[in-house]
């Protein structure tokens, strides 16, 4: 049980690198659309998609800190 929080740590810590990739290209895609075309709309759910996983992610390191 002693190893949970380091566990806890470096998988949250793994999964905020995986959504920075994913919203650094949501952002990118999002630049690239018309407003208002089904792809910016798609951009925008990813964006904030990954700002509600970001949000548990942060939570995760919260628990792992103890």
């Amino acid at each position: 049980m002693d190893a949970l929080p380091t566990v806890v740590r470096s998988v949250a810590h793994d999964l905020n690198n995986l959504l920075t990739a994913i919203r650094v290209h949501a952002e990118f895609l999002r630049e690239a659309s018309a407003d208002g075309s089904e792809a910016r709309e798609d951009a925008d759910e990813i964006i904030r998609a990954s700002d509600r996983a970001a949000s548990l992610t942060a939570q995760l390191l919260a628990l792992g800190r103890g």
